[in-house]
């Protein structure tokens, strides 16, 4: 991963964030790593069985008691599942927490590819643009101000990829905030990731044309939910996603998923 984007996103601490730069510190850090990407990679297939305690000690060279809390740790996260009288058994890809931060963290760090980054991008498009709704009926004037802020911070010049990238992240964050819904904020680690894996292939500031109509766009979802206009907010989000697919020159763009709001959007 280029150097650049190893401090991505590690300022803001009000909402889950990738750990792209953390330094791991531990044996049960280590090893927990090095298995979940073993198994990301394929390398220990889904429904296989681990091979036993012994030999991935002498092979990862840990102790029995950093093993088993590594395991324990894979478990939490859905990678694997202990049986009795079978060991220690890979789950299904369906099984893996891919929201949780950390295992995120880990499956970019095993590299991204267009399957990968369009799977980011639909997620969105199914999630954000209700999100939107729900914030035009929901914000506070602080939400306002913040997204003012950061989109004011997206409009100055000669950005780098990377010092776009924050405030357009903390824009959506906060749209996420103003939802007031725990399990849409708990969304802001995908929104990151798509983030950062499409910005590593084009970013709107690659030319001044692209950087403005993001503006345009970011600043239509704002305009909307300050205008309390649920449905021309759902709408705008749409777009901004479509752009993100857009800028990355996928296929997806050609014919984007449209997503309708199937439950009514009220005040809380």
């Amino acid at each position: 991963m280029n150097e650049e984007y190893k401090s991505f996103g590690q300022e803001a601490e009000w909402l889950p964030r990738l750990s792209l730069n953390a330094q791991i510190r531990s044996a049960h850090a280590l090893i927990t790593r090095e298995i979940a990407m073993h198994i990301m990679r394929g390398d220990y297939p889904e429904n296989s069985v681990l091979p036993n305690e012994n030999v991935l000690i002498e092979q990862f060279r840990v102790s029995r008691t950093a093993l088993r809390e590594a395991l324990k740790t894979l478990a939490a996260k859905g990678l694997i599942i202990s049986k009795t009288k079978i060991g220690t058994k890979v789950l299904p890809s369906p099984f893996w927490n891919l929201f949780d931060p950390q295992l995120l963290t880990w499956r970019i760090d095993l590299g991204i590819d267009a399957d990968f980054l369009i799977k980011l991008f639909e997620v969105r498009q199914a999630i954000e643009p209700a999100v939107a709704a729900l914030s035009a009926s929901r914000r506070t004037k602080e939400n306002i101000d913040r997204m003012r802020q950061f989109l004011d911070s997206m409009n100055r010049p000669n950005h780098s990829r990377l010092s776009y990238a924050e405030p357009d992240l903390h824009f959506h964050q906060e749209v996420l905030m103003a939802s007031g819904n725990a399990f849409f904020q708990s969304f802001s680690t995908i929104v990151e990731a798509s983030i950062l894996c499409a910005f590593q292939i084009s970013a709107p500031i690659d030319s001044p044309e692209r950087q403005e109509l993001s503006i345009q766009r970011h600043r239509m979802v704002l305009d909307a939910i300050v205008a309390g206009d649920a449905g021309a907010a759902s709408r705008a989000m749409s777009q901004v996603i479509l752009e993100g697919i857009e800028n990355a020159h996928f296929a997806l763009a050609k014919s984007p998923i449209a997503v309708s709001l199937a439950m009514p959007i009220r005040a809380a």
